[in-house]
């Protein structure tokens, strides 16, 4: 009676154990998610979100233990960038949609000196201007040429896709673009592609990886959920392959050792007995 009272016992453990393990991974994909619409918010955050956002981090350094200091110091540092010098760098695209008695488009790309030709119009610069802002500010810079004319902009993300895909190189591609649809402008993963290991990173510093991003892969994550911006890379691996050759060779001189060592052994005991 006893052991089976155990038997018991350890089956109500087990059943414990894997509740709460099935609350952990569905708790993780909650908190993947939240973050992820989290960084899209913010990259079209506006100026006052962005300062609040500042002041709050701002309250939380000065409250933070040493060890988590420095990350928020980073993010902090990184919205106050933005506050000061708006989100575009030289070689960011967008497309302009200009409309009057008729509609015209172009692709505008921001020059070394952070200023872009608007159509036939004087150049527009984009020093200070945040995602958010800048189809207010266009409109408010062709209202000065042209009156009566709606502008729309859409932004273009400038991404790297890198490793085991059939054509690798710079994409542009709207924010709200899922990631495969971004793998597949590059002509989608090589036969040895391996997306379980896809990273994306910024400036040598890994920002998706592992799990996740084959999840994002999976679940057709937006650019902009994944918090993607332009000059970020997007890196596909090979599949890790066995090299056949080297194992043969490798067997072989072991094979060869242990045959020398035998037959050491062979010549080692007949000397013994003579």
């Amino acid at each position: 009676m006893k052991l089976t009272r155990d038997f018991v016992k350890v089956g109500r453990f087990i059943r414990c154990c894997g509740a709460t393990a099935v609350a952990l991974l569905l708790t993780g994909g909650a908190s993947v998610a939240m973050a992820q619409k989290a960084s899209a918010s913010l990259q079209r955050a506006s100026r006052t979100q962005l300062q609040d956002e500042a002041a709050q981090l701002t309250t939380q350094v000065s409250r933070s233990k040493p060890a988590d200091r420095v990350g928020l110091q980073g993010r902090l540092s990184d919205i106050q960038n933005r506050l000061e010098n708006g989100d575009f760098k030289p070689g960011d695209r967008f497309v302009i949609s200009l409309r009057q008695d008729s509609v015209r488009s172009d692709t505008l790309v921001v020059r070394d000196s952070l200023r872009v030709a608007v159509l036939n119009l004087p150049d527009f610069s984009v020093v200070g201007v945040l995602r958010s802002e800048l189809e207010e500010k266009l409109t408010a810079h062709v209202a000065r040429f042209i009156r009566n004319a709606s502008v729309r902009a859409t932004l273009l993300t400038r991404v790297s896709v890198t490793g085991a895909v059939t054509r690798p190189g710079f994409i542009y591609a709207i924010p709200d673009r899922p990631l495969n649809d971004l793998i597949t402008s590059a002509g989608g993963p090589a036969n040895n592609a391996d997306l379980s290991r896809l990273t994306i990173s910024r400036a040598g510093k890994t920002l998706v990886t592992g799990k996740t991003a084959k999840r994002s892969v999976e679940d057709g994550s937006t650019l902009e959920s994944l918090d993607v911006q332009s000059g970020d890379t997007v890196y596909i691996p090979v599949k890790r392959q066995i090299n056949w050759q080297m194992f043969i060779q490798l067997a072989f001189v072991v094979t060869s050792l242990l045959f020398a060592f035998l037959q050491f052994l062979q010549w080692y005991y007949n000397r013994q007995e003579l």
